[in-house]
């Protein structure tokens, strides 16, 4: 029987450990027995990358190892945080926040790269701003600033009165908070009534006036125009209707009066005594 003649085959060495150190081989075909490790995105080599098998069936060096790629500590912003995260590898993604009153922008995640940093850019936290209050009718507005917390403090002209809350907030959202007042003209009482008399008013809101005036056999005492004042009272005080009355009348001489009724309407007689003749109207 003819024998196999024996051959010469390069020494081996022992295979690479990739799957445990997550290596990646790169095997280098110029060069006989020599290979290059490589790692996966995300990973970073710790060791050396070539190795070279040597006759004695050992490698000329201990194998690499890929670590997975760590990132810092997510930055802190001003006026907002990150999220929490059990890990800052590569991959790992973080959540940024602000506080209430300030609105986020850029990108609220960030991921961690396979350099090792953070990306994209981190985002910033700016104050929430409201707009411009409302201006009201016959109000007065006083904006103390537009930030979140900022307020804003309406009062009326004179004449009015204030219905609902003279402060508002800037809220978390952008939006004033507490609602808006209105103002109402100030109104007086209404219009005393008077014995003996009338009063007539269309209003009784401040500048309005309101008129009074006595029945016949009367006379007014007192303002008989009165006006209603920013403050919610009258100018003068309510007049009041008196009766009218004439004074005593003369005595005649050689004549009497008859009569001592002197109100409105009333009447009185003169006559003469025995011997006189009267002369003119004897009722008055």
């Amino acid at each position: 029987d003819k024998k196999q003649m024996p051959t010469c085959v390069p020494s081996k060495c022992q295979e690479p450990p990739l799957l445990l150190h997550d290596l990646v081989l790169q095997e280098i075909t110029s060069e006989l027995g020599v290979v290059k490790f490589s790692c996966r995105e995300g990973y970073v080599l710790q060791g050396s990358p070539v190795l070279r098998c040597l006759p004695s069936r050992h490698w000329n060096d201990s194998f690499p190892v890929c670590k997975l790629v760590l990132c810092p500590k997510p930055p802190d912003i001003d006026y907002g945080e990150p999220g929490s995260v059990p890990s800052v590898h590569y991959g790992s993604k973080v959540q940024y926040s602000c506080m209430d009153g300030f609105l986020l922008q850029g990108q609220a995640e960030i991921t961690c790269n396979a350099d090792g940093e953070w990306s994209p850019d981190l985002p910033n936290c700016v104050p929430v701003e409201c707009p411009q209050p409302d201006e009201i009718l016959n109000g007065i507005v006083d904006v103390q600033g537009l930030t979140y917390l900022s307020s804003v403090l309406y009062t009326c002209k004179p004449g009015f009165e204030l219905i609902g809350n003279a402060t508002l907030i800037c809220g978390a959202d952008g939006h004033w908070l507490g609602g808006m007042p209105v103002c109402k003209p100030v109104k007086c009482r209404p219009a005393r009534e008077i014995p003996n008399g009338k009063s007539s008013s269309y209003s009784l809101h401040f500048g309005q006036t309101v008129t009074y005036s006595c029945s016949k056999g009367f006379w007014l005492e007192g303002q008989p125009i009165l006006t209603c004042l920013e403050t919610g009272e009258w100018d003068a005080d309510t007049p009041v209707c008196k009766e009218i009355a004439c004074d005593p009348p003369d005595a005649i001489e050689n004549g009497f009066v008859e009569g001592a009724d002197y109100r409105y309407g009333a009447v009185i007689i003169y006559s003469c005594m025995p011997g006189f003749q009267l002369t003119g109207p004897a009722i008055q």
